[in-house]
């Protein structure tokens, strides 16, 4: 200690903090590892909170531990976490007795080769191949027999560590222990993160432990743990919290700035702030830290830039490469780096303590040095024995070595592919053809390998769109290659909602196609009558044109061709449609059949929600959700999630679901024009439960919103919605204003199928003989109409009759009973009063059952009117605060109510999206609302 500091009373380093404030926290951990055989301990909170500190504390009184560390990759690597924590718990594999399925392990762990089973048979389904290298990492988990797994900062786990994660924790059979860090503001809404956290699996205690800020006197404490254990004045204490609220991380890198400074000052015994008028502390941790990095040494400053370009945890030889220091410089380097803990040692590897301070030295290197650097990291790792392959491409990238940067992005997407990771190989491609310099041809070549079931994204799809219209105007491509870009062009744009200049690039595409197999998919696109303001006989001179082209040789793309054939037929209201998909097989072991498979199902299910068979719907439904588990294709997961909700909706399934669709509206990982079948689904549930003041609005909203987009049968389902709304209340002229814009559209496309609740009169001619339920459903009622109107009580009861049977066989329950309530008004102004109030009141029991609280009230207000008295059913929330919100779920609604997203919530919270939605819901349903523009926060 110099003289110099010993006369100001500053201490010449300072300590590492004290573990504070959160031993009640421990206490509760430690309890329920102890007490059960299976356990599940979440550990949430912002960052820097103290989530890594807490697990560190509890590891002192563990042994047999394996730590899972998932870094803050820009792109996370498939199953890398656990890869990389095996290798180095594991050492020698030959001391573990593993079975022949430790084979699999072999492309995961190739240093172990000579020690495992032979590898065994390949397998071409995806999910297949993940379940069996599951098992077999399972086994390897059980060999180890750790008594604690701790996996931290579980929110930049790849997909496929969190179904990793899923299924270790769900086996029935395995006694585990598990602590998961993360937080829950950075998990995505699709993260299986959420199904982890959700619910606790069968048979295991689950603690969840949120981190909160410390208190003033924790931080009094934790400050002077770092100064000497010296005592620290209250008001230093209120002003570091108050500068830091009381976050840790915050708390220790101003200590640490102003320690630097100079800033601090023993006075009476206890520490204080010098010139308490003139201290700055940094609004940010980051600038506290690019302080501190700034008075360092140069070889300091040197390694610190080296290990932040890295980006993970780095040993000295490597530093010595990247920073252009000798060894003895880079020693020096690291040992002041480690003295001001900046840095930390695991065995013979250097990291950051927190990544907020790496990203903050990363921020402040050269854009010439960030090149130089990555470009030595990526030498580096090529010269591993099992070289990172993502990591690889992002090191090259940044570097601007394209060539290799490509190279290696594609090898990682087809890795990632290969073990089931369809959303990361996707977002690899994607980078590349976003982002690269590409030739025409290489262009067309991996845009042609993107998957659009999986997660693109609207922006990257956009971004995806604009690249390959580059490419195609540009015009200097030979005329195949400009077959292909437009192909290419097409299935974006289709996949993007602008289905009129998808088709407009496919038909120009056509011509330049050399493969006869491209142009049969194009062909069969164009025969899609989605989307597009051509006639159905348009639309069917394509598919017969197609049908004219040789079949594909492989069973897969003949599959692939009988799904958009089959989905193309029945969407044109073509009976033979269904001939064709009875022969689609049921199942299959090959993964690209497979997804096509899925793909078939969906669309069936959507198409025969179309005519009114609901019995296929549902068994469609079903198959393609059994099908599509662990497909890894979130894209097909939404559009299930989508069809489920609507077939919800039409057969009367409505508990539970205005929060569904709700969220599935606001959720942006879907295209614009798929989130107007969830807002037209919320409409209809607000048509029927809400006030006519608030119902409205909304529907009008999507009526609007539905004739922006392309025309499908999504478009004519909102306007028929609508003007039934003004029929039911007695406004005729809008009626048919709305109706008539709608039944333009159809005649457009002469689809009668689509206009199955909108005019079934005009349209018997399409109907008749075609076995379309739905159309023939809203014909019967057509027909009872004009019956009433005739005056003939009999023919017309008659008739109603017939419309009341042919809802409720499909089953669509809330049209019959509507149809019901009319029967009934007409019997009453008749003069048939008993069996008028018999039916109203069977129909009154019906839309209360149902959750149809607006047409509920209405016919109990015509009840009463006829001196009948009923009951008015209670719509309450659930026990606990009865009908009135609990103090989360108040917050919640006052932060929507204030125009926020879920996730903007989430993040204002402190809590995960999936959290916001359920309580959402919950709050929507004692505040009996179906839309979240309606809340508002009760007095």
């Amino acid at each position: 200690m110099s003289e110099s500091t010993m006369q100001r009373g500053i201490p010449s380093s300072l300590s590492t903090p004290a573990f504070v404030g959160r031993a009640e926290e421990l206490s509760r951990i430690n309890e329920v590892l102890v007490r059960a055989d299976r356990a599940l301990v979440l550990i949430e909170g912002e960052t820097g909170i103290g989530k890594t500190r807490l697990v560190q504390e509890l590891l002192r009184t563990h042994v047999d531990v394996l730590v899972v560390a998932c870094p803050a990759y820009s792109r996370s690597f498939t199953l890398a976490p656990v890869i990389d924590a095996l290798r180095d718990t594991v050492g020698d594999v030959r001391r573990l007795s593993l079975t022949p399925l430790a084979g699999a392990l072999r492309p995961l762990f190739p240093e172990w080769g000579p020690h495992l089973p032979p590898s065994p048979e390949a397998l071409s389904d995806p999910a297949a191949s993940q379940h069996r290298i599951f098992r077999a990492l399972a086994e390897l988990v059980d060999a180890l027999a750790p008594g604690l797994l701790v996996v931290d900062d579980a929110h930049w786990a790849d997909p496929a560590t969190l179904d990793l994660l899923l299924f270790l924790a769900s086996r029935p059979t395995a006694a585990h222990r598990i602590v998961l860090t993360y937080r829950p503001s950075e998990l995505e809404a699709t993260s299986n993160l959420h199904r982890l956290t959700g619910k606790a699996p069968t048979g295991t205690s689950m603690l969840r432990i949120g981190l909160a800020s410390l208190g003033v006197d924790d931080t009094r404490q934790m400050v002077s743990s770092m100064l000497q254990e010296r005592p620290v004045t209250g008001a230093f204490a209120e002003f570091l919290h108050a500068r830091t609220e009381g976050v840790p991380l915050a708390l220790e890198e101003t200590v640490r700035l102003l320690h630097d400074r100079a800033d601090l000052t023993r006075r009476d015994g206890e520490w204080v702030r010098r010139h308490l008028d003139r201290i700055e502390v940094p609004p940010t941790v980051r600038d506290g830290v690019l302080e501190r990095y700034r008075r360092l040494g140069a070889e300091a400053r040197g390694v610190l830039r080296a290990a932040a370009t890295f980006g993970d945890a780095v040993d000295e030889a490597t530093l010595v490469a990247m920073s252009g220091l000798s060894p003895d410089e880079v020693s020096k380097g690291l040992d002041e780096a480690l003295t001001v803990l900046m840095l930390e040692v695991r065995g013979s590897q250097f990291r950051f303590r927190h990544v907020l301070v790496g990203q903050a030295v990363y921020d402040a290197i050269s854009p010439s040095e960030a090149r130089r650097g990555h470009r030595i990291a990526g030498e580096v790792l090529e010269q591993r024995e099992r070289p990172p392959l993502a990591r690889l491409a992002a090191h090259f990238r940044r570097a601007g070595d394209v060539p290799r940067w490509c190279r290696y992005a594609e090898q990682a997407a087809e890795l990632a592919s290969s073990s089931g990771d369809e959303t990361t190989a996707v977002s690899l491609l994607l980078e590349v053809v976003l982002h690269a310099e590409l030739s025409p041809a290489e262009l067309a070549r991996l845009a042609d390998k993107i998957t659009y079931s999986a997660a693109v994204g609207v922006e990257r799809l956009h971004g995806l769109v604009a690249t390959l219209r580059r490419a195609v105007d540009a015009g200097d491509a030979a005329p195949q290659v400009r077959g292909l870009l437009r192909f290419q062009l097409g299935r974006a744009l289709s996949n993007a909602g602008d289905y009129v200049q998808s088709r407009n690039e496919l038909e120009l595409a056509i011509p330049d196609l050399a493969d006869a197999e491209t142009a049969l998919r194009a062909m069969l696109m164009l025969g899609s009558p989605f989307g597009t303001d051509w006639s159905g006989s348009r639309h069917l001179e394509w598919l017969d044109r197609a049908q004219r082209v040789e079949p594909p040789v492989r069973r897969s793309d003949r599959t692939r061709v009988l799904v958009d054939r089959v989905t193309a037929l029945l969407g044109l209201g073509q009976p033979s449609g269904w001939d064709e998909a009875a022969h689609l097989p049921d199942d299959t072991a090959d993964a690209q059949e497979r997804d096509h498979l899925v793909r078939g199902h969906v669309n069936l299910s959507d198409v025969a929600m179309l005519w009114g068979r609901f019995d296929v719907a549902g068994r469609s439904l079903a198959r393609a959700e059994h099908l599509a588990r662990g497909g890894g294709y979130p894209r097909v997961d939404d559009l299930l999630m989508l069809n489920r909700a609507r077939f919800d909706w039409l057969t009367g399934t409505w508990d539970g679901l205005a929060a569904r669709v709700e969220h599935l509206a606001d959720n942006e990982d879907i295209p614009p024009h798929t989130r107007l079948e969830p807002l037209v689904v919320a409409s209809g549930l607000q048509f029927a439960s809400a006030p006519e003041g608030t119902a409205r609005p909304r529907l009008e909203h999507a009526w609007e919103l539905a004739r922006q987009f392309p025309l499908e049968p999504i478009t004519i389902e909102a306007g028929s919605l609508l003007a039934l709304r003004h029929l039911i209340a007695g406004r005729l002229d809008d009626a048919l204003r709305v109706s008539s814009d709608a039944l333009a559209m159809v005649r457009l496309k002469q689809l009668w199928l689509w206009a199955s609740e909108l005019a079934p009169v005009e349209c018997e001619r399409g109907i008749r003989g075609r076995g379309i339920p739905a159309a023939e459903a809203g014909l019967a009622t057509c027909k009872a109409m004009l019956a009433e109107r005739d005056g003939d009580v009999a023919l017309a009861g008659a008739a109603y009759q017939r419309a009341v049977d042919a809802w409720s066989r499909m089953p669509r329950p809330h049209p019959a009973l509507l149809v019901r309530e009319r029967w009934a008004r007409h019997e009453l102004a008749v003069g048939a009063t008993e069996p008028g109030i018999a039916r109203l009141s069977a129909v009154f029991d019906g839309l209360a059952d149902l959750g149809a609280r607006a047409d509920a009230t209405r016919v109990l207000e015509t009840l009463a009117e006829h001196g009948v008295e009923r009951s008015r059913p209670w719509w309450g929330g659930r026990t606990g605060y009865g009908v009135n919100l609990s103090p989360r779920e108040r917050e919640v609604v006052r932060l929507v109510a204030q125009g926020r997203t879920n996730r903007e919530v989430a993040e204002a919270l402190f809590r995960s999206p999936h959290t916001v939605s359920t309580q959402l819901s919950s709050a929507m349903r004692k505040l009996g609302v179906s839309s979240r523009h309606d809340l508002v926060v009760p007095d």
